[in-house]
C-alpha cells in the first residue's frame, strides 16, 4: 500500500509539475526552489511531534542525507526538463529503467547476489517497454531520452541513501516504528528548503500564479515521498521501486483522462491505438517487475 500510493502521488506531481512548466517555459530551476521552500515549510511542521532528542550521533546519518538530498535535486531537474519536451504519461513509464539500473548497481557495485535467468529475463522485458513507449505517439528525442536516463541515475542514488538514512535512524524504532521514517523526510525537506530558501533572490520574487501551481506540486510530492521513504524500509530500494512502478499506468490512465476532457495543454490527445499501445507497454513494464520480484 506504501508502494501503490507513493505512485499515484507522483503521479499527480508529474502533472502538476508540467502544468508550471508549460506556463512559465524557462522556469524549472525557479519551481525547484518554489516548491522545496514550501516542503522545508511542511517538513518544519512535523518537527514538535517528532523525538529528536533521541537522534544518533550526527556523523551516522549526515552522509547519507547529504547524498540523498543532493542527488535526488539532479533527479527532480531532471524530471523537469523531460517534462518539457514530453507528456507527463511519456515521462513517467520510462522512469521504470531505475529498475534495471538499480539491479545493475546492487549486483555490481554493492556486492549483492547476481541476478538469476528470471530476473534477467524481466530486465530485458522492461527495456522492450521502454523501447514501445518511446514507440508510441511519435518518437521522443534523443536530447528528452538522455535527460531521462540522467534523471534514472540520479534517482538510484538517492534512492539507495534514503535506505542508508533510514537505517542509521533505526534507534528512533523503540519510541514508534514510523518515527525514522517521518523523521528522515522531515531532515531531508528542512534541508533543501534551506537550500532553496538561499536561492530565493535569484528566482526572484515568488507571484501569486507561481505559488498557485508550485504549492500543490510541493505537497503530492511530499506525500509521495513519505510514503516511498516508508515502503524502502519495508521491503528495500529493488522491490521498492517495483511497486512504485504502477505510477506508469496510474500517468497513462490520467493523460487519457485528461485529454478526453480536453485538456490538451496537458496531454495531446492521441488515437485509441497509440493509447492501447502506451498502455500495454506500461503493463510489459509491470510484469517485468513483477517478475524480478517473484524472486526476491
Amino acid at each position: 500500500m506504501l508502494g501503490l500510493g507513493a505512485a499515484v502521488a507522483h503521479s499527480l506531481s508529474y502533472l502538476f509539475s508540467r502544468l508550471y512548466v508549460l506556463r512559465h517555459h524557462s522556469a524549472v530551476f525557479r519551481l525547484l526552489i518554489l516548491g522545496h521552500v514550501a516542503m522545508g515549510c511542511m517538513s518544519l511542521l512535523m518537527l514538535p511531534f517528532l523525538p529528536l532528542s533521541k537522534l544518533p550521533p550526527v556523523e551516522e546519518y549526515i552522509g547519507p542525507l547529504l547524498l540523498s538530498s543532493g542527488f535526488y535535486v539532479l533527479g527532480q531537474f531532471g524530471t523537469f526538463v523531460a517534462l518539457r519536451h514530453a507528456e507527463a504519461s511519456r515521462v513517467s513509464p520510462l522512469l521504470g529503467l531505475k529498475i534495471p539500473m538499480l539491479a545493475l548497481i546492487y549486483t555490481f557495485f554493492l556486492a549483492d547476489a547476481s541476478l538469476s535467468a528470471t530476473q534477467w529475463a524481466a530486465v530485458a522485458l522492461a527495456l522492450a517497454a521502454a523501447f514501445i513507449l518511446n514507440e508510441t505517439g511519435g518518437k521522443l528525442p534523443l536530447r528528452t531520452v538522455l535527460w531521462i536516463l540522467f534523471t534514472c541515475m540520479a534517482y538510484c542514488i538517492a534512492d539507495i541513501n534514503i535506505l542508508r538514512l533510514v537505517k542509521s535512524l533505526h534507534v528512533l524504532t523503540d519510541i514508534n516504528p514510523i518515527c525514522p521514517i517521518v523523521t528522515g523526510v522531515a531532515m531531508s525537506y528542512i534541508l533543501l528548503g534551506i537550500a532553496g530558501a538561499t536561492l530565493l533572490p535569484w528566482a526572484g520574487k515568488p507571484h501569486l500564479d507561481d505559488l498557485r501551481f508550485a504549492v500543490p506540486w510541493a505537497a503530492s510530492w511530499l506525500t509521495a515521498m513519505l510514503l516511498l521513504f516508508g515502503c524502502f524500509a519495508v521491503v528495500g530500494v529493488v522491490y521498492g521501486n517495483i511497486l512504485q512502478s504502477t505510477r506508469g499506468i496510474i500517468s497513462i490512465l490520467m493523460g487519457v483522462g485528461l485529454s478526453a476532457i480536453g485538456m490538451i495543454h496537458l496531454e495531446r490527445k492521441v488515437s485509441r491505438s497509440v493509447a492501447v499501445r502506451r498502455v500495454a507497454a506500461a503493463t510489459l513494464m509491470v510484469l517485468a517487475i513483477a517478475l524480478y520480484a517473484w524472486k526476491w
